[in-house]
């Protein structure tokens, strides 16, 4: 039957000629796999940018439960990013976060609580002109409360944090501590007070990486860290 439903692009991979094999993550349905045809012909409806990692979507689809392939119909961009594709720093953040949805989201069926969270935090990404570079851990911590393993930092050890089901987490500067408990009591974005150096920054995402890796099967596949790496160790040297 047809469908309408808002969707975030996940992940896509070319399919024949002309075709896109488009993984969505849903408001009604939850995590889709569609097939859009004819996007690279000169008569397409689909634009292949529509089908980039995060864009914002209204769709409508032909939908039968228990399918592994859906068809889509129609597609329209529902947000028009302004920054996201021209910063270097926010595109980056936008595709690590895409593998990291591309990697954890598995439900297939609607959640409208997660969706809302997902689609305003990425028109959050792109309207957000401070604190940018803090965004991405802060989008691992608020979205792993819907996963179900949000760290649980107590004030322990001379006031240091500890996790309560690993201990990840222990044994870090009072700088990185501190900017981790205000990053999740903060759910309505990265506080732009924050000051992170670029060592305490990347010592706390990758606990969060090894956190996720330990929680959620398959995540140490995870690809384009490296990449988010490399583009922020040439803006601190520039």
């Amino acid at each position: 039957m047809l469908n309408k439903t808002r969707a975030i692009v996940l992940h896509h991979i070319k399919y024949g000629e002309s075709s896109l094999i488009v993984t969505l993550y849903t408001e009604k349905h939850g995590r889709l796999t569609c097939m859009v045809s004819g996007v690279r012909s000169k008569k397409s409806k689909f634009p292949a940018t529509l089908f980039q990692p995060l864009s914002l979507l209204e769709t409508d689809l032909y939908y039968r439960e228990n399918r592994d392939l859906q068809r889509l119909k129609e597609a329209s961009c529902s947000y028009h990013y302004t920054t996201i594709p021209f910063n270097i720093s926010k595109s980056t953040i936008a595709l690590f976060l895409a593998e990291v949805m591309y990697l954890t989201l598995r439900e297939e069926e609607g959640n409208p609580t997660l969706f809302s969270f997902l689609f305003h935090a990425f028109q959050l990404l792109d309207t957000q002109e401070k604190g940018v570079a803090n965004f991405h851990i802060w989008f691992m911590l608020h979205y792993s409360r819907f996963l179900g393993i949000l760290p649980v930092v107590s004030e322990v050890f001379w006031g240091h944090g500890i996790s309560a089901d690993t201990e990840i987490f222990y044994e870090m500067p009072a700088e990185t501590y501190a900017a981790l408990n205000s990053l999740i009591e903060s759910p309505q974005g990265p506080p732009k007070s924050i000051k992170l150096s670029n060592h305490s920054r990347t010592l706390l995402l990758e606990r969060l990486i090894r956190h996720y890796s330990l929680h959620v099967d398959g995540f140490s596949r995870l690809k384009s860290f490296a990449v988010l790496q490399e583009v922020f160790g040439i803006q601190q040297k520039a």
